[in-house]
Formats: structure tokens, sequence, C-alpha cells
């Protein structure tokens, strides 16, 4: 018997397809997080009625996963589903035919700790458990068993997965995009907030400059309603540790209530009425007790009456417990509720979850700050653009500079990765494209926009003496899959993502480069977990964990399956993986050497 989502992930062994049961009685071997060198990991991702997975789990290790499988069995599902665990748009072309919901459940583990936007999703445990239902009129989504907004756990929970696939190249080559890589690269996020700062607040000042009185009107009203929903926020003064469980509390409470009058009403009974049913069985058992020597029936009907007189006393002592112990004090429940419907009523007027008024109060702070200047009259508003206007042109120049010199340095760590996996003759570089000159007029530098004073761009030249092209489209398959894993690889220490995904990165790749891209997944799962969906056996052979995914035939239905590979059938799958088909005797031992080589032999019996 499979078991359901509402089971705890412990319950989910990864030894086989589907959900199969733990072993009772052993204890789980699994490694904690801390203890391969990696704070936060994904440990289980469970899919029902997903697509091709009718019930699937998939259980995952700290360090290098390797997820292999034949082509058109489901592979690339599974980053798609942990995307919309994670708040991910979309998803209901995802529900399998005939289903009335597919389900998504993530488990993730930190140690020691969240950071802040995340810890407030977590369990005592430290670990937060995503449910994701996703229906033809949209479905829901779920935190440790509490409803939650998308939106928010997309922003709480968004960044803890790096995706990298072959069709990234169009997201890296959003200029915007390369620039925010950049700067986390060279340390500049700091320069560049700083900048943006000038830069609103000199925007600011030329809107209002330029407005006329009706739109000085329209944003006098907008910054009058702003002060007004911060000053309610203020007053209600939300609290994060009991305020978002107000329901729960509620709930609990009048339960509470309906059990103290439950206990004091059965007392009543027993203690109550004329004559009270306790005397009542008191006497009965005293006139049983005078005539139990004339009549055996008698005599036992009365020893069981002085039982159950007894019983009753007991009972009567438990009740007396319960009522005590209850704190269900309708002033106090009386207070809750109007806590919770005063809360309920300022996020409905503010268009968010309860839990997301802090959020949104710093939304409106910053929406407050921003248009603080429209309260200059426009002598004030002149004065401030023109001392504003040349510290906006400083910084911008100064976040240019250090920008080339981070630039140099990201180009040279790139193509050393690229010469790693035999690409020594391609060419990785970033261009500026200037959008304010000296010489322009000063208030030009607010066309150049928030982000600094240049363009950049990404370009490889994929082999010695071809041009330079832009990242999205200047290399086949192969060479820009080893193009983005050598950036990715590069901007790991900058970025420092906690989890990284890679589905086929190894696309294009042979098996003379294999091993130089094992080795340098390898690395990068020294300090983080890593899942690849990968067609090399190298990659495979040196996994901390192999997962194959299939596929089978159903009642006319194809179905893919999950099975942890170890032992001899990890042995037959990297020699399938290596000869294709049915391998040899050959192969397979050229698995077990692979896998002798890279350590993995043996290491999945854990």
């Amino acid at each position: 018997m499979r078991p359901s989502f509402s089971q705890a992930p412990e319950t989910i062994a990864a030894g086989a397809a589907g959900f199969p049961k733990q072993r009772r009685g052993t204890p789980s071997k699994r490694k904690s997080p801390a203890a391969n060198g990696v704070d936060k990991v994904l440990l289980t991702l469970e899919l029902e009625n997903f697509l091709l997975f009718e019930k699937t789990a998939f259980a995952f290790s700290p360090g290098l996963n390797a997820v292999s499988g034949e082509t058109g069995a489901g592979k690339s599902l599974v980053a798609r589903a942990l995307g919309l665990a994670l708040g991910g748009r979309g998803g209901r072309d995802a529900i399998r035919r005939g289903c009335p919901e597919a389900k998504i459940r993530a488990v993730f583990q930190a140690s020691p700790a969240w950071p802040k936007a995340a810890s407030e999703l977590a369990g005592p445990d430290g670990r937060i458990t995503v449910e994701r239902t996703l229906r033809a009129d949209g479905g829901g989504l779920a935190v440790n068993g509490k409803a939650r907004a998308v939106q928010a756990v997309r922003l709480a929970l968004g960044s803890l997965v790096d995706f990298a696939a072959q069709n990234e190249q169009t997201h890296l080559a959003d200029p915007r995009r390369q620039l925010e890589l950049l700067d986390s690269y060279g340390g500049l996020d700091g320069e560049r907030q700083a900048y943006t700062a000038t830069f609103r607040s000199a925007e600011t000042l030329v809107k209002r400059l330029r407005a006329g009185r009706e739109e000085r009107e329209l944003v006098r009203l907008r910054l009058e309603r702003i002060r007004a929903d911060l000053r309610d926020i203020e007053e209600i003064h939300f609290d994060p540790e009991s305020d978002p469980g107000l329901e729960d509390a509620i709930r609990e409470m009048a339960n509470s209530a309906a059990v103290a009058g439950a206990a004091a009403e059965a007392a009543a009974f027993l203690e109550g009425g004329d004559p009270p049913a306790l005397d009542s069985l008191a006497r009965a058992r005293r006139v049983l007790e005078r005539m139990a020597e004339a009549s055996p029936g008698l005599g036992e009907a009365g020893r069981n009456l002085e039982s159950s007189l007894e019983q009753a006393r007991v009972a009567l002592s438990l009740l007396a417990a319960v009522s005590g112990a209850v704190d269900a004090g309708p002033e106090r429940l009386d207070d809750l509720i109007g806590r919770s419907e005063k809360l309920k009523a300022l996020a409905r007027r503010l268009e968010c979850q309860v839990e997301e008024l802090p959020r949104v109060a710093e939304e409106l702070a910053r929406r407050k700050e921003e248009l603080a200047d429209w309260d200059a009259g426009e002598d004030e508003a002149r004065e401030r653009l023109a001392g504003l206007l040349p510290e906006l042109v400083r910084q911008g120049a100064g976040l240019g500079e250090r920008r080339r010199l981070a630039a140099g340095r990201l180009a040279a760590a790139v193509n050393s990765e690229m010469a790693d996996l035999a690409m020594s003759g391609a060419g990785f570089d970033v261009v500026f494209e200037p959008l304010w000159r000296q010489g322009m007029p000063l208030e030009k530098a607010l066309d150049a926009g928030p982000a600094g004073l240049d363009e950049i761009a990404f370009l490889i030249s994929p082999n010695p003496g071809e041009p330079a092209a832009a990242i999205a489209g200047g290399a086949s398959g192969g060479e820009m899959s080893r193009a983005l894993f050598a950036l990715k690889a590069v901007l790991a220490e900058a970025d420092r993502p906690d989890i990284m995904f890679f589905d086929e990165i190894d696309a294009g790749v042979g098996a003379r480069l294999g091993g130089e891209l094992a080795a340098k997944l390898k690395a990068l799962a020294a300090r983080r977990q890593v899942v690849v969906i990968t067609h090399l056996p190298q990659i495979a052979a040196l996994a901390d964990r192999h997962i194959r995914v299939g596929k089978e035939t159903r009642e006319g239905r194809t179905l893919a399956t999950a099975e942890r590979m170890e032992g001899e059938g990890r042995e037959r799958e990297i020699a399938s993986m290596i000869h294709g088909g049915r391998a040899g005797e050959a192969a397979l031992r050229q698995a077990r050497e692979m896998l002798s080589e890279g350590g993995g032999a043996g290491r999945e019996a854990e």
C-alpha cells in the first residue's frame, strides 16, 4: 500500500518506484544537511497526477544527485514541478488527463536556520513543507499545513533553488539580469542600491517639476492614502509570532469552551439532580449488600455496582481536572475574534494576506519615501535636483568603473573554466555600452535608468577566429551548455545558491569531456546540494545519490516512475548509459570501475 501525501517525509524511502515503505524498526541513516557542509537541502519531492507521474516520490541527499532515464520518461518534469512548488506561475496544463487535480509536495530542511523571509514559514524542526495543488479553477498552496499566498511563497523561497537549463540562455540574454549577476560577482550590490536610491529621488523631482496641477493633486491624495494606510498598520501592532496563527488559536479556544461545557454538564449529572446519580448508585449498592447472602445474583449485582461507583468517582475527578485545565474565558475568546476580524479587514482593504502586512508596510514606506519630494515647492524642488544630478553622475561613473574591473575578473574566470571543458579556443567577454557620456546634460543621465550609466552584454566566441556573439545565439547546443555551466560555476560563489538544479546541462557533451564536467559538478556539490538531470555515466557514477526515471504502460496509458539506483541495479543503469540498450559484461565491468574510481560503489548502501 502506498502512503498518502499526509505521511511524514521520513516514511518515504527512495529505494523503489512510487512511495515505498520504510522498514519498521530501522532508524533513518539520512545525513543531516550540516554533515555534508550543506546548509539547506531538498529532502523529498512527491508528485501525484502530475502529467506522466501518477504517484511518485523522489528522495534527495546532500551533495550531488543524478537523475537519469530514457528519453521521454519525464526527467525534465522534475524541474518544472519543483519550480511550481516554489511559487512558479501556471501549472494547470500539468494535471494528468482524467484527474481533477495534481499535487506537488516538496520538503526542505535547513541547518542551522533559515534566513528571515523563509524562517517565518519553517516549523519548529526547521523544515518547510510546501504543498501545491493544481486544479482547472486555480488550486492552492500551503506551507506546513497552512494556506499561503503563492506570491508570498515565491518571495520567500523563490531564490532557494537556482535552475540552470539549456534554454536559460534566453534568461541570461536579458541585460538587466546580466547586470545583477555582474554586481553580485563583484560585490557591488550596495553601490548599485545607493545609485538607484539617488536615481529615484532625482526622477521624482523631475516628475514633480514637469507635472501639472491636476497630477500634483492626484499624487497628494495618493500620498495621504499611503500615510493613512501606514498609520493603520502601525496602530494594529502586527505580531509576527502570534497574529498569523490567530485562526488556529480561535478554533482551539472554541473547542476548549466546548470541552469545558461537556465536562461541567457530565459532572452535573453525577453530582446534581434529586437525588444525585452518585448517591443513587451508593444507595442501590447498600440495598443489594444487605441481601447478598440471600441471593448470589444480588451479591454479584452489588459487586458490579460497587465497581461502577468507583469508576464514576474516578470519572468525576477527571472531569474536574479537565474543567480546571481549560482556559476558555469568553472575554479572551472575544478578544481573539475581534483582533482577527480587524486584521482580516485591514488585509482585505490592502489586498493582501494577514501574514503579508509587514511586507505591505515596507512597500508603503518605500512608496511614501519616493513621493515625499512631491510635497516640495517648485523652487525647493529645483534646488534639490540641482544638487542630486551631479551626485548621480558621480555615483554612476564610480559604479561603472568598478563594474569594468569585475567584468575583467569574471571573463578571466569563465574562460579558465571553459578551457577545462575543452573550449580553450572559445572566448567569453563582457562588453559595455555607455548610456551617458561626459559633456551630455546632467539631466540626460536619468534616461540611462535606475541600474547605472552603462548597458552590458555577455558575449561568447565559440571557436577561434569567429566573431563574438550574444550568449543567446552564438553557440551550438553542446557549446552553449558548457559555456552556461562555466558561467554558473564561476557565479556560484557570488550568488551562493543553496540548491542548484541542472536540467540536462550536459547536452552535447561527449564521453571525453564527461569526466571533467562530472568533477566540476562534484566540486560544486561540496558546498551546496546539486541535482543534475543527466545522460552522462561519469556524472551518475560520482553522484552521492542516483535516481532513475523510467516509464511503463499500464491500462493503455504511459506512467512515469522513479527508482533509487544502488548496488547491481546502479551498475546496470550506468552500463546502459555507457553503451545504451542492454549492456553486456564489458559495459558492466566499466561501470564498476567508474563507480569504484568515483567512490560511488557502496555509498548508496547507506
